[in-house]
C-alpha cells in the first residue's frame, strides 16, 4: 500500500482543473492523431466568469472561494450537510463577477453560541469598502441577506471580508470540550441574486452562460488546433450572440469569431497558432432594440489539436551501462534554519563562508534551483516530512500540529527497519507539534544551547552509543545558527563581522523592531546584520564539516546519503521585509540542496531543473527501496546513485498562512507568480521572470497579462487542495523558546 493511501489522504492536486488540463494536452502520449479536451468538464475553474449563483461552502467544488480565516471539513451530525467554520476574528470569501451592478447576497449558517453569550454581529467589507452587516444573529441556522453595492464591486475578482463581533473557544465555554479553535460563524452556503437568466452551469457536456458573462481559459496550443461546439442554443426568444476571441501572449495577435446562436454547430480554427494564448468565450448582451438579453447553452465545447510528441523523462545511465545500484543507505538530513542559498560558495558567494559544504558539493550533486514550500519553519519542514504541499498537510498556522493520519518520513523509515534519531534547535519542529513521531531518539536543544557546535557534541554521543549496530540509520539534524538572533561565536565574528561594533545589533529586539516598524531601517544596520548572519553561516559550516569527519571516523561516510538543505531563506530589506514568514519572494524561498551520495557517486554534478522540498521524501523512499514514492506529488531526484531526469515543466508551489498574512506562489516555465490571499499580503498579483531575474526586481504582470492569467489558473488548482491543521495548546516552555527566536506576538 502506498503512503498516500495508507494515510487515507487525498492525492494533492498539482494541476488546475481548467487551464492546466488544457496545458496538459501537450503531455499526452501521442498515439492518436488528435487530442481533445472537453471544455464543459473543466469550465467551473475558468478565471473570469459571471456572477456565481450559488456556493456550497462545504463542498470541494467551492473551496477555492475560501481564502483566509477558515476551518474546513465539518459535517452536521443530524443532517450530514457540510459547512465551514470561520477561523479567528475575520474570514475572507473570493468570487468573480462578469459585470457590475447592485446585487443581493444571501448567507446561510449559524453563529457559534454558548449559554449567556451575547448575540453575534458580523460586519462586511467588499474590496476594502464597508457595506454593512448583521446584528443580533439568532443561535440557529438562518439565511441573512446583504446588498453588494455596484460601487464597491470589481469586474473579475472580488473580496468579501466578514469581521465577527465575538469569537469563542469551545474548550473555554463547553464542559468537557478540548476544542481550541476560535469560532465565530458556521457558513453553509452563499447565494447571489440578480441574474437576468439562469446562472452559469456546466454538466454532462454542456455549459449555460447568462447574458453578459464571459470566461477566460489560458491554454498552450499546438499549431492546427480547432475549437468545436456541437450546438449553440439561445434560451430566450431572441438568438443570443456568442463571441469567441483568441489572444496571443500579452494579448497580441487577436482572432475573433461571432456567432448568432440558433442551435447551429460552431467551429473556429486557431490557424497555425502555437504557444500560450487566452481563449475568451463571451455571451454578448444583445441590442435592446432587438429583444431582451438571453442565455446561451453550449453543447460539447471541445478543443482538438494534433497530438504532441513529448519524450518521456529517462534516468541517466551509469558509465558502464549497468543499472544503478540500489541498497539501503544511511540517510542524514542536515537542515540549517533560515539559510539563503546565495550566501554559500557553491551558489556563487565569494566570502568563503562554506568551505566544507563546497567541498562536499564537489563530491556530490548540487541542485541549483530549489524552492522551499513555505517561508517559515513549521510549514516548510512539514512538507519535507510528509511530501505534501502545505495546503495538503494542513500545517500552516502557529498552533497547527502534524495530523496523526499523515505518515511522516521518520515513521516510514522506522517501519522499514531504520534506526531513527533527531536533534533539533527550533521549537516549531518539536514534539508538541508532532515532529517527534517515528524517532527512536528525539532531542530538542533550546536556542541558547542549541548552536551547531553543541548539536555536534550530541551527535558524537549518539554515534558512540550506537556502537556497531548493523541496521541503517536515519538522522535528522536541525541547526539554528543563522536564525535571528544573529550572535556568531567569537572567532567567526572576528573573522567575518569585525566591523560590527554595536552589541545590540543582531538581538531579537532589533530584528523584531525592523519587522514591526519600531526600528528605523538603514543601509548601515542592514549591512551589520548581513555580516553577523554570514559569520553564523561560517560557524555552522565548520560544525557540518565536523559531522562529515565523524562519519568518516566511524566508517559510515561511504554508506550514507547526506542531504544538506534549509527550511527557508532570510530577508534583509529586499522588497521591504526582514527575516522570514512575511512574503514569498526568492530571498526567503530559494534554499540550498546538496547531496553526497553513497560512495561519493556522481561527483560535482549540478542539476539546474527546478526542484522543491516535497521531492525529498520520494527521493529518500526510492533510494532506500521503500514503496509509496510514486503516490506522492513530488519527484524522486535520484536514480540509484545518480541524478534522475525530472520533468522541467511541472509547477513548483509555495504557500504562506502565518499570523494572518496569506499568499501563494507558482513557478513554471521560468516564470513566477505571487498571488496575495489576504489584504496585508498585497493588492495584486506580481509576476517575475524567475530564470533571468532571481532578485525579482522587475514586476511584469501588466506587460504579460496572458502569462499572469495562465499561472493564476495553474495556481488555482493547488489552492483547491485544502486541509485543516490539528490545533494544539502550546505549553509555556515551548512559547518561551519560540519567543527567544522572535516568534509569537
Amino acid at each position: 500500500m502506498n503512503a498516500s493511501r495508507r494515510a487515507g489522504w487525498p492525492e494533492p492536486l498539482r494541476l488546475t482543473v481548467t487551464a492546466v488540463l488544457l496545458v496538459g494536452w501537450l503531455g499526452c502520449v501521442a498515439a492518436p492523431l488528435e487530442t481533445t479536451v472537453d471544455l464543459a468538464a473543466v469550465w467551473p475553474s475558468a478565471l473570469t466568469v459571471a456572477e456565481p449563483h450559488h456556493l456550497d461552502l462545504g463542498s470541494d467544488e467551492h473551496t477555492a472561494s475560501l481564502r483566509t480565516g477558515w476551518y474546513y471539513g465539518e459535517v452536521q451530525r443530524k443532517t450530514g450537510d457540510a459547512f465551514v467554520w470561520s477561523r479567528g476574528s475575520s474570514s475572507e470569501l473570493r468570487f468573480h463577477l462578469g459585470w457590475r451592478r447592485d446585487l443581493a447576497v444571501e448567507i446561510c449558517g449559524r453563529p457559534f453560541h454558548w449559554p449567556n453569550a451575547p448575540p453575534q454581529t458580523i460586519e462586511f467589507a467588499l474590496n476594502g469598502q464597508p457595506i454593512g452587516g448583521f446584528t443580533d444573529l439568532p443561535p440557529a441556522n438562518r439565511c441573512h441577506r446583504l446588498v453588494l453595492p455596484e460601487a464597491a464591486q470589481n469586474v473579475g475578482r472580488n473580496r468579501l471580508v466578514a469581521t465577527y463581533g465575538r469569537v469563542g473557544r469551545p474548550s473555554e465555554v463547553i464542559d468537557g470540550s478540548t476544542d481550541q479553535r476560535d469560532l465565530g460563524f458556521a457558513w453553509s452556503e452563499v447565494t447571489f441574486h440578480g441574474t437576468d437568466t439562469q446562472p452559469m452551469t456546466s454538466s454532462a457536456g454542456e455549459v449555460v452562460l447568462p447574458a453578459g458573462s464571459r470566461t477566460d481559459h489560458f491554454i498552450e496550443l499546438t499549431p492546427g488546433a480547432v475549437l468545436r461546439i456541437e450546438s449553440c442554443e439561445s434560451l430566450g426568444d431572441v438568438a443570443g450572440l456568442l463571441e469567441l476571441t483568441l489572444l496571443g501572449a500579452d494579448d497580441g495577435g487577436k482572432i475573433s469569431h461571432t456567432v448568432r446562436c440558433s442551435g447551429n454547430p460552431v467551429e473556429m480554427s486557431f490557424e497555425q497558432r502555437g504557444g500560450l494564448h487566452r481563449l475568451r468565450i463571451e455571451n454578448r448582451p444583445d441590442d435592446p432594440a432587438t429583444g431582451r438579453p438571453t442565455g446561451i447553452r453550449l453543447r460539447h465545447p471541445e478543443v482538438s489539436e494534433p497530438a504532441a510528441d513529448r519524450p518521456e523523462a529517462v534516468a541517466e545511465p551509469t558509465e558502464n551501462g549497468t543499472e544503478p545500484r540500489v541498497s539501503r543507505p544511511n540517510v542524514i538530513i542536515y537542515l540549517v534554519d533560515a539559510l539563503r542559498a546565495d550566501r554559500l560558495g557553491v551558489y556563487g558567494c565569494d566570502r568563503g563562508l562554506s568551505p566544507r559544504l563546497d567541498a562536499m558539493a564537489a563530491e556530490g550533486v548540487t541542485f541549483t534551483d530549489v524552492t522551499a514550500q513555505s517561508s517559515w519553519t513549521k510549514a516548510a519542514v512539514a512538507s519535507i516530512f510528509t511530501g505534501y504541499w502545505p495546503r495538503a498537510h494542513g500545517v500552516n498556522g502557529p498552533d497547527d500540529r502534524l495530523p496523526d493520519h499523515v505518515p511522516t518520513l521518520p515513521e516510514l523509515l522506522q517501519a522499514d527497519g531504520y534506526r531513527t534519531a533527531a536533534v533539533v534547535a527550533n521549537a516549531y519542529v518539536g514534539e508538541p507539534f508532532g515532529f517527534g513521531r517515528g524517532f527512536d531518539s528525539f532531542e530538542f536543544l533550546e536556542h541558547t544551547r542549541g548552536r551547531s557546535e553543541v548539536i555536534h557534541g550530541r551527535l558524537e554521543q549518539w554515534f558512540e552509543a550506537r556502537g556497531d549496530a548493523q541496521s541503517p540509520f536515519f538522522l535528522y539534524v536541525h541547526t539554528i545558527d543563522p536564525h535571528a538572533p544573529y550572535a556568531p561565536p567569537t572567532p567567526f565574528r572576528e573573522t567575518f563581522a569585525a566591523s560590527v561594533e554595536d552589541p545590540s545589533v543582531g538581538q531579537v529586539e532589533t530584528v523584531r523592531g525592523l519587522v514591526m516598524g519600531s526600528v528605523e531601517p538603514s543601509d548601515a544596520l542592514g549591512e551589520d546584520l548581513r555580516l553577523l548572519y554570514d559569520a553564523e553561516i561560517a560557524a555552522n559550516d565548520a560544525s557540518f564539516g565536523r559531522l562529515l569527519d565523524l562519519l568518516d571516523e566511524v566508517g559510515e561516510l561511504e554508506d550514507t546519503l547526506v542531504i544538506f538543505t534549509s527550511d527557508h531563506g532570510e530577508a534583509f530589506g529586499e522588497h521591504g521585509t526582514w527575516t522570514h514568514g512575511l512574503d514569498l519572494y526568492n530571498e526567503v524561498l530559494a534554499v540550498p540542496l546538496v547531496m553526497r551520495l553513497p560512495g561519493a557517486a556522481s561527483p560535482g554534478r549540478r542539476v539546474t531543473t527546478p526542484v522543491q522540498h516535497i521531492d525529498l521524501l520520494p527521493t529518500i523512499l526510492d533510494r532506500c527501496g521503500i514503496g509509496g514514492a510514486e503516490a506522492l506529488p513530488g519527484a524522486a531526484l535520484l536514480a540509484g546513485d545518480r541524478p534522475a531526469a525530472v520533468d522541467a515543466d511541472r509547477p513548483v508551489f509555495a504557500y504562506l498562512d502565518y499570523w494572518g498574512r496569506t499568499g501563494a506562489t507558482v513557478l513554471r516555465d521560468g516564470w513566477k507568480l505571487i498571488q496575495p490571499l489576504s489584504a496585508d499580503f498585497g493588492a495584486r498579483n506580481r509576476l517575475y521572470r524567475h530564470d533571468v531575474d532571481p532578485g525579482e526586481t522587475q514586476e511584469l504582470s501588466a506587460a504579460s497579462p496572458v502569462r499572469s492569467g495562465w499561472l493564476e489558473a495553474v495556481l488555482a488548482g493547488e489552492l483547491t487542495t485544502r486541509a485543516s491543521g490539528v490545533a494544539t495548546e502550546v505549553d509555556a516552555e515551548t512559547k518561551q523558546q519560540l519567543e527567544a527566536l522572535g516568534y509569537l506576538n
